[in-house]
């Protein structure tokens, strides 16, 4: 194995205490609210350079997303299917974050490759994500079921801030695989800290004021109209009722880990609002004169 590489970020490990009714409100007269941002400080990332894979190719698009997944697996199985040997099953990634009780970031492929992460995939006006994004598997048997670690967390993090200070990834654009394979991917789960991952700046999270706002109105929780909004956001999805149930059920493992059910209701779509508002204010404009 080579000498580790070390880079340096902004970001450390710093973290903010986040309210109880960040997470896990679940009723309408309880938003989700926005952290304060954690004060940061400078620390050392060192990446360690581990097997290369045979699941990448050149890269010929820009990078524009950062796409979060777990493993499902030990860290010896996957490290051993990420390197795609297996011409049934090619599968690769740009790093690896370990589960150790002293996590490590390991990379399988540069970055100015594109690796065979994502998979049948779409966000926005992009499909098959492969060529435009990082991908960063982190080992965790299930993120619905299993917390990740504080020690996994601060790494991630460290990891994600200079990947997106590389390639000026958008905050809309930081997203977990189950946005962008909706209904295909459940990683990297509901218990993935999103919540912290934003009090440090990094990917999007609704304002708490704009939801509060939005819950002090009813909402259009038409069918249509949600799944304009999801649309608008950029989650693609499959026709019909059950391709709907399954989108909210994506937009609701990022933004509302609390409740993942598929179901709309009113806190749902005023995060959705939100966010749109936000991040995409043309876009939720169109989005809202064509239901």
């Amino acid at each position: 194995m080579n000498a580790p590489i070390r880079s340096y970020c902004r970001f450390g490990l710093a973290w903010v205490v986040i309210s109880a009714a960040f997470i896990g409100c679940t009723t309408t007269n309880q938003p989700e609210i926005k952290p304060a941002m954690g004060e940061p400080k400078f620390t050392g990332l060192v990446i360690e350079q581990g097997p290369g894979s045979l699941g990448a190719e050149p890269r010929k698009e820009p990078v524009t997303c950062l796409i979060l997944h777990h493993t499902a697996g030990s860290l010896p199985s996957s490290l051993e299917i990420l390197q795609g040997k297996d011409p049934k099953h090619k599968v690769g990634v740009h790093y690896v974050v370990t589960d150790e009780p002293k996590p490590r970031v390991i990379r399988m492929v540069p970055e100015n490759m594109s690796a065979y992460h994502a998979g049948k995939s779409a966000w926005g006006k992009l499909i098959n994500l492969n060529q435009n994004s990082i991908g960063i598997e982190i080992i965790n048997y299930d993120g619905n079921v299993y917390p990740y670690s504080d020690a996994q967390a601060d790494i991630i993090f460290a990891l994600c801030e200079e990947i997106i200070r590389r390639h000026d990834i958008k905050p809309w654009n930081v997203l977990a695989h189950s946005d962008i394979a909706v209904g295909r991917k459940v990683d990297p789960g509901s218990k993935f800290p999103w919540a912290k991952l934003a009090s440090l700046g990094i990917g999007a999270w609704p304002l708490s004021n704009e939801v509060a706002d939005n819950l002090k109105k009813k909402r259009d929780l038409t069918p249509g109209r949600v799944r304009s909004l999801l649309t608008a956001y950029g989650y693609a999805l499959e026709t019909g009722e059950a391709g709907l149930k399954l989108g909210v059920e994506a937009f609701q493992r990022h933004f509302r880990s609390a409740k993942v059910d598929g179901l709309i209701d009113q806190e749902t779509v005023a995060i959705l609002e939100a966010l749109l508002r936000r991040y995409q204010p043309k876009a939720y404009r169109e989005a809202a004169f064509n239901p």
